[in-house]
């Protein structure tokens, strides 16, 4: 049987339809028309009826790993749950080497040419520079083939994925979506195929720079496309856990059609990348009674760090110290632990002391959005960085989009 096919089968006396998902060592996985899975002895099943797949439905051999051809949808897998299945043998996950299922399982995309290529199956906290650097060149090859590409990435760093390609790519051809999901495709609950579906959809449209497309809220109503350095995942488990922060979604999906599409980048004839970026960037969350040994530590001889102030971008008045003293040799710059807002340093006394000794502050750009950028600019434009930390390169900045 193939995955997708559809399939009547007895058992334990009653008849059942469903649909066929996989197949363990004994076991058989289906999917009934209630959209709950069943797994069980394959043999206490009998297979009644198999439906031949339509025409247009059966798996292409393009989606299978085997690389990307030419004007299409080239699908970059990297690992996480949404490139990833349950061995119901085992109860663990393990990565989906053949994607054709897609075809039938997510609506309206017959009429794309998909492509496949796994390129990683990591889970998302061990991606690093080097991978960045790996999915970006990744995409580049995609896109000469004039292919628009869709990243399949773990939720948990995302953002941090889809910031880096954002600044790595200074001109690009085609969109390049990242999108994930928060329940592996094969529980019934799942989210990933909605947000395929739109993903394929938003990748065929003018844009010309990163995305993150997800759920909008918990429904399976829509897909919202979010600009990828003002998205943040705001929950740990929900459906629609991304966010665009202080910024509308860029693009909506409904109905099997890109409703909206707005205030977007649009395609350049070139491609740009710059795909080096400096590792000896730091992240530091200042927290009450941090001690300045501490500090020090996760400071010194860094290039740059990005400080994740209290408020309006504040320090205790000991870390300050620190930071004149280290300054002569590090960048510091100031963004907020507070999701919304932007960092205002003259307000108080502690804010203008920070700036007296050496700390820039960055408006409302998200820190991680700061950290990957300092990462880009420090490795490729290094006698430029302070002053092009403080411009906005790719709408990192709340209403300002280039």
């Amino acid at each position: 049987m193939l995955i997708g096919q559809k399939i009547i089968f007895s058992y334990k006396g009653e008849e059942y339809a469903g649909t066929y998902i996989s197949s363990g060592k004994n076991t058989i996985t289906v999917k009934l028309g209630s959209g709950y899975n069943i797994t069980v002895d394959a043999s206490s099943i009998e297979i009644k009826k198999e439906y031949s797949m339509e025409k247009g439905d059966k798996p292409g051999a393009e989606t299978k790993n085997s690389g990307c051809g030419e004007n299409g949808v080239c699908i970059l897998t990297t690992g996480g749950t949404i490139a990833s299945s349950v061995d119901y043998t085992t109860g663990a996950v393990k990565p989906v080497k053949d994607i054709s299922y897609l075809y039938n399982f997510v609506n309206n995309i017959s009429q794309f040419k998909l492509y496949h290529e796994s390129i990683d199956n990591i889970l998302s906290e061990n991606v690093n520079a080097e991978k960045w650097v790996q999915f970006a060149r990744k995409a580049r090859d995609a896109m000469k083939k004039s292919n628009s590409v869709i990243v399949f990435h773990g939720t948990d760093t995302m953002q941090y994925s889809a910031s880096a390609l954002s600044f790595m790519f200074e001109e690009q051809t085609e969109p390049i979506i990242f999108t994930g999901s928060q329940r592996s495709s094969d529980r019934p609950s799942s989210d990933a195929f909605l947000n395929i579906e739109g993903s394929i959809h938003f990748a065929s449209t003018d844009m010309g720079e990163v995305g993150i497309a997800m759920h909008t809220d918990t429904s399976d109503d829509s897909i919202s496309l979010y600009r990828a350095t003002r998205a943040r995942k705001m929950h740990t488990s929900s459906r629609d856990a991304f966010k665009s922060i202080s910024e509308p979604p860029l693009g909506l999906y409904a109905d099997g059609k890109v409703k909206e599409i707005k205030n977007i980048r649009h395609k350049s004839d070139s491609i740009i990348l710059k795909d080096r970026l400096d590792k000896n960037i730091g992240l530091i969350y200042f927290y009450p009674g941090m001690a300045e040994e501490d500090f020090y530590n996760l400071s010194y001889n860094k290039k740059a760090v990005i400080i994740m102030g209290t408020g309006l971008g504040h320090t205790s008045t000991g870390i300050i110290d620190v930071i004149r003293k280290l300054s002569r040799e590090t960048h510091f710059f100031m963004t907020s632990q507070c999701i919304y807002g932007n960092v205002n340093m003259n307000v108080y006394s502690t804010g203008r002391e920070l700036i007296d000794a050496g700390v820039i502050p960055l408006q409302n750009m998200l820190a991680e959005t700061a950290m990957v950028k300092a990462m880009y600019l420090s490795a490729n434009y290094p006698d430029n960085f302070v002053e092009l930390m403080q411009k906005n390169l790719r709408g990192e900045f709340e209403d300002t989009v280039k």
